[in-house]
């Protein structure tokens, strides 16, 4: 790809005129500039990057006050690295729940991000700040997702996002929420970029890039069976997510697919089964800056849930339903190639509801997002129209079985045009 200076100046210019209300930003890079244009599949495309992933000589905040002291991350986390490497522009560092623990990205010491469809309206968390940043900026993003903080942002500013397989990209230079769920992924306006933003997180050649290419050369699925998951589809969704979803269902089949009817049977207890787990998996990194300072309301709490946990008929249970629903997940990829359903049942709540930073409150934003975690497969929201009644994004939420993240990026770039028009 031939360099683009000009897109580094052209997002910092939307970034000067309007970060200062929606607060995607907690960081930015003065020399980004005039940075030079590195040859690569990345050159001089500007890339912000979450506030809990190492960035060489910027704040390394993760939205916690108990880190407001901290110096400057001295080297930059592996996939940023490879970022640079591959000839990107990193220009800042974004907001984010404190220690991604969170799904609005309020509970910030930096202050709430808004987002930018609807100021008054949440842009979904952990990843917020960088889901914001891609939809008002046009910049490639990273995020964290450990129950969805890359997917569910997305789905909310209307951008995609990917949840790769896990292991799949490296988590070093990352403050640690639940190293089982955690995972880097990225952020993008379009499934090309995201695919090759993705590609070079992984260090691979560009497999996703291609199999993107593929969907949109010859978008035919006629040799794919979809499977909609019941449980995530029906109408715990609200009446405006149902309708895209239908006409996404309808999308996919116009391109060949054959859709098949599927159960996660204990989605219902996913969720409860995510919050303890990676609650337990947080001792260690709550504990030591519970020492540093006052940690927030919802920081707070995960710790105290995190003691209580250690040992507890609880957290065996947590983790034997875990395998479970790892089992149900599996069986599903037997007879489908993906599965497919909205990746939110709700589009973006109002900011300072009560509850919605909370993952167990209802409606329950991490609803569809946990299992993909708990399974450790690749998922991808991407964005499936507007609401009839709000005008706010919809995401569609596709999974695929481990290492077949590739699958996602065909599927996805068949039917986005089509979504574009829902």
């Amino acid at each position: 790809m031939a360099a683009v200076p000009d897109a580094v100046r052209s997002s910092l210019s939307g970034i000067a005129a309007r970060d200062s209300e929606l607060n995607s930003f907690v960081h930015l890079d003065d020399a980004a500039p005039g940075a030079p244009a590195v040859p690569g599949p990345l050159s001089g495309r500007p890339v912000a990057v979450k506030d809990n992933i190492a960035v060489r000589g910027a704040p390394w905040g993760c939205g916690s006050a108990t880190r407001r002291a901290e110096r400057p991350a001295h080297r930059d986390a592996e996939v940023v690295r490879r970022l640079r490497e591959a000839g990107a522009v990193v220009i800042g560092t974004t907001n984010l729940d404190e220690f991604a623990m969170g799904a609005s990205t309020e509970s910030s010491a930096w202050g709430p991000t808004l987002n930018p469809w609807d100021t008054e309206r949440s842009p979904g968390g952990s990843s917020g700040g960088s889901a914001a940043a891609a939809a008002a900026y046009d910049v490639l993003a990273l995020g964290t997702d450990t129950g969805g903080s890359i997917r569910e942002p997305a789905a909310q500013c209307g951008v995609v996002g990917v949840k790769p397989s896990h292991g799949g990209v490296p988590l070093d230079g990352v403050v640690p929420f639940a190293p089982s769920l955690d995972t880097v992924g990225p952020l993008a306006r379009t499934v090309a970029d995201a695919a090759l933003l993705h590609d070079v997180l992984a260090g691979s050649t560009p497999q996703l890039a291609a199999a993107a290419e593929a969907g949109r050369i010859a978008p035919m699925l006629a040799d794919l069976t979809i499977g909609v998951v019941e449980q995530m589809s029906g109408d715990r969704n609200s009446p405006e997510i149902c309708a895209q979803f239908v006409r996404a269902c309808e999308a996919l089949v116009a391109h060949g697919a054959r859709l098949r009817h599927v159960q996660l049977a204990r989605t219902g207890e996913a969720l409860p089964t995510y919050y303890a787990i990676s609650s337990a998996e947080a001792l260690i990194v709550l504990e030591s800056h519970a020492m540093l300072g006052e940690l927030g309301d919802e920081a707070a709490q995960r710790l105290e849930i995190a003691r209580t946990l250690g040992g507890s008929d609880q957290l065996r249970e947590a983790f034997s339903v875990r395998e479970m629903v790892a089992r149900d997940v599996g069986h599903c990829f037997e007879s489908c190639d993906v599965l497919v359903s909205p990746t939110m049942p709700l589009v973006a709540p109002p900011l300072g509801r009560r509850g919605v930073d909370d993952p167990l409150a209802i409606p329950r934003t991490d609803w569809w997002t946990v299992e993909a975690n708990l399974a450790g497969v690749p998922a991808m929201s991407m964005p499936c129209g507007v609401g009839s009644d709000t005008g706010l994004p919809v995401g569609l939420q596709l999974m695929a079985p481990h290492g077949l993240d590739a699958r996602l990026y065909r599927v996805a770039a068949a039917i986005e045009p089509d979504l574009a028009q829902i």
